[in-house]
Formats: structure tokens, C-alpha cells, sequence
């Protein structure tokens, strides 16, 4: 029977498919393997650029929230020392640090009791209403509990100042009452905790007190005070004739005041240091400032080398991407070319009983793109996984979705089939393209 030059035999392209596949599956499955590689090399990097970019904006959060919470911490204000708003002025020992300050609660260096009546006898005019103090955070384990121990006397007397003081050298209106002797003064925080009232008796440190009065609720750390006469505090602390404060009252409550008041003091007492608490206020500002623009820095720098970092992961993966792709073309173009030299025979009796060409191609593109597409799939589901894998990402926290894209799934669904045809187009359309005749006359 012969066929007419327009005609060709009526054939299932994937029925001829079906049947090499099954008898040359292992080059199928090795073909389909190395686009797999390809196309979950291609998703994964992907994916996983993706989670780590996701991991180091959570990491920016976290420190940007502990940021947050240092400011907050640095609102706790400067009245460590305060007693009352009235003072205005804290005089401290000159290597006394801010930093410090705030972070111990409490000055850590000394000052001697003599120094406080040395300003008093002084003819000092900007200061008025002295008050020294000696406050230490302790153990009181009378109680089992952490408290501020605060020794306070009467407000020292500015001689200078006649007019303000009584015959008996007391001031006519104190801003803060002495502590009476054998006495003590609570913080509304420790009175609640520990049920005490005025009466009951204490005992700190073997030192008994009766509670004279509990201060109302300040915010602050008062409320976690206990004031006690101040030669009580120099004893039980173990710091006989010292305060770590002074406090004060400027006589002009106006801020150019604050330089004469520093020059007045250093003459007197060259071994302090004077703050005026509106410049502790603004000291405090300028520390937070301080401490943003530090962290801020810090983020900046560490923003700056994860996306230096991002981008040399980038280009290994690119690189790597790239490797794979050229990889997979030559092994499917090997995969191809033997497969027809192998097959190279049949192909000449399936010309010479009338195969155009285009179904000789449709037959080998046809195989081409079932490994692409088979692969294909497995690639995407293999390389979305191992992406979310190593990147450390939680998908239930960060959002599948916002790792695994669309248009990253349908870009390596479509990278393989692409991929597979183009590798075996060329080995396709020379074999379409091979005369029969010159085939059959081999054998």
C-alpha cells in the first residue's frame, strides 16, 4: 500500500510517547530529575531570599520594640533625691555620673556633712532651704524586700538669709518636715505591701523606728522609700559623717541664675558639681536623644550589611540559578540526541511509510514537554519547601502567601516545560530533517 504525498497515516502522537517512555524510562526519569533541580533551585532561591528578607525585618522590629522599651525606661525621671518639687537645685560630688545616677537609683559617691555647712556659713545669695541626704538602695531583711533607705535632718539653715529663719535658726516654712528621731517616714508602696501603719514599730537593720507617716502615691521611686533620721541611715549604711546629696532651693527661679549658682558653689566646694533640675530634665532629653540616635545608628549599620548581605546572596543565587539551568539544557540535549541516535532507525521506517516531519517533531518535543511539565510541578512543591526549610521562616507567622508567591509558582511551572523544549528542539528538528533513504541504506 502506498500513501499519497499528502496524506499520512492516521497515528496517537502520545500513544508512540507513552510507549518510549516505557521503554526508555530511566532517561525520562534522569531527564525529569535534572529539571527538577533547575526549577526548585530557581523557587527555593527565591523563596528563601524571601523568608530571610522576612526574618530581618522581624529582627528590625524586635530591636526597634527593645528601643522603644529603653526610652520608656529612660522616662523614669531624676528625683532620686527629690523630696519635694519645691527644691530646684541637687548638688552631688563632681565624679558622680548622670549614667549612673539613673542607673543605680542613687548616687554612688560622697559628699561630707561638713560640706553642707560650709555653703550655709557661707555668704551665699542663690541658694536657700539646704537639705542634705544620704539614700542607698538595701536588702531590708527584716521584711524580705528591696527598698530605698533615705536619711534626711532638718533643712540647714542659710545664715545669710536671716529673714527665712525663726530665733532658733528654723525655717519659718520648710519645704520637707525633719524625720523626729526614732521615727520613720514610709513610701505608700511599702506601707500597703507590708500592712504598716503610723505607730507600728519597725525594725532595719537591728535599728527600731516607729512609722511617724506614709507618704501618698508619687509614681516614682518614693513610694518604695523608707526615710529615717539621717545619723540613723550614716549608721546602718556604714557611712559615718557622708551624703551622697544636696538639696536646694535657688533663691531666683529663673535659668541664667544656674551659672551663678555653679560658680558660687565651685568656690565654696571645688570637689562638687551643681544640677539645676531643669537642666537634669534636659540632661535626661539629651541622653535619650543620645541613646536614639545610637540605636538608630546601629539599626542604620545593620540595615546597610543585611542588604549588603542580600545582594551577595542574590548573586550566588543567581549564579547558582543560572548553573542549574545550563546544567539541566545540555543533560536534556544529551538525553535527546542519544535518544534519536539510538532510535535513529526507526525513525527512517516511520518516514519511509509516510511520517511527515512535524509529527516526527511532535513525537520528541511531546516527550520534551511532559518531562518539563512533570517536572515542572515537582520542582515548584520540592523548591517551595526547601525554601521555607532553610530560610527558618514560619509560614503560619509570617504568611504563606507572602513567601510563596504566584507568579514565582507559575514562573517555575512554566521555567521547566520552556526549559525542556528548548533543549530538545534542535535534536528534534534534526531529527524531523534526517532522509530515510540514507537511514534505511545503513543498515
Amino acid at each position: 500500500m502506498t500513501l499519497k504525498n499528502d496524506q499520512s497515516p492516521k497515528i496517537n502522537i502520545w500513544m508512540i510517547i507513552k510507549r518510549e517512555l516505557k521503554h526508555k524510562k530511566y532517561g525520562f526519569i534522569t531527564g525529569v530529575l535534572s529539571l527538577v533541580i533547575a526549577t526548585a533551585g530557581f523557587v527555593g532561591s527565591i523563596v528563601l531570599l524571601k523568608g530571610d528578607e522576612l526574618a530581618t525585618e522581624q529582627l528590625f522590629i524586635e530591636k526597634e520594640r527593645e528601643l522603644r522599651e529603653e526610652m520608656l525606661q529612660l522616662e523614669d525621671d531624676y528625683r532620686v533625691i527629690m523630696r519635694n518639687m519645691g527644691y530646684n537645685v541637687l548638688i552631688l560630688n563632681k565624679e558622680q555620673s548622670l549614667s549612673e545616677l539613673e542607673s543605680n537609683g542613687y548616687a554612688s559617691t560622697y559628699l561630707n556633712y561638713e560640706d553642707v555647712w560650709k555653703i550655709a556659713e557661707s555668704d551665699m545669695k542663690t541658694l536657700n532651704h539646704l537639705m542634705p541626704v544620704l539614700q542607698e538602695k538595701i536588702y531590708w531583711e527584716e521584711m524580705n524586700i528591696e527598698i530605698f533607705l533615705s536619711g534626711i535632718r532638718g533643712q540647714v539653715p542659710v545664715y545669710s538669709k536671716p529673714r527665712h529663719l525663726t530665733d532658733d535658726d528654723e525655717y519659718r516654712s520648710p519645704i520637707m518636715e525633719r524625720v523626729p528621731e526614732g521615727k520613720a517616714d514610709l513610701g505608700e508602696e511599702i506601707a500597703v505591701s507590708l500592712n504598716l501603719r503610723p505607730g507600728d514599730i519597725i525594725n532595719v537593720k537591728g535599728e527600731k523606728f516607729e512609722v511617724n507617716r506614709v507618704y501618698a502615691r508619687r509614681g516614682t521611686r518614693d513610694d518604695m522609700s523608707v526615710w529615717v533620721p539621717l545619723d540613723k541611715a550614716q549608721s546602718i549604711l556604714g557611712r559615718p559623717g557622708l551624703i551622697n546629696g544636696i538639696l536646694a532651693l535657688e533663691c531666683v527661679c529663673a535659668t541664667e541664675m544656674l551659672g551663678q549658682v555653679k560658680e558660687e558653689v565651685a568656690a565654696i566646694l571645688p570637689h562638687a558639681q551643681v544640677f539645676e533640675f531643669s537642666s537634669l530634665i534636659a540632661a535626661r532629653a539629651d541622653v535619650r536623644q543620645r541613646a536614639s540616635k545610637l540605636h538608630e545608628e546601629i539599626i542604620s549599620a545593620e540595615r546597610l550589611h543585611q542588604m549588603e548581605l542580600r545582594e551577595e546572596k542574590e548573586r550566588l543565587a543567581s549564579l547558582l540559578v543560572l548553573v542549574l539551568i545550563f546544567g539541566s539544557s545540555v543533560w536534556i540535549f544529551v538525553l535527546i540526541m542519544n535518544n534519536i541516535r539510538e532510535r535513529k532507525h526507526e525513525i527512517g521506517i516511520l518516514r519511509a511509510i509516510g511520517f511527515r516531519r512535524h509529527q516526527v517533531l511532535q513525537i520528541f518535543l511531546g516527550k520534551s514537554a511532559l518531562m518539563g511539565i512533570v517536572a515542572g510541578i515537582i520542582g515548584c512543591i520540592s523548591g517551595a519547601w526547601l525554601g521555607i526549610l532553610w530560610s527558618g521562616a514560619d509560614p503560619a507567622y509570617t504568611g504563606f502567601e507572602n513567601l510563596v508567591s504566584l507568579p514565582v509558582i507559575i514562573l517555575g511551572l512554566f521555567l521547566a516545560p520552556v526549559l525542556a523544549l528548548t533543549a530538545g528542539f534542535l535534536p528534534s528538528v534534526m531529527a524531523a530533517n534526517q532522509d530515510p533513504a540514507n537511514i534505511l541504506s545503513e543498515q
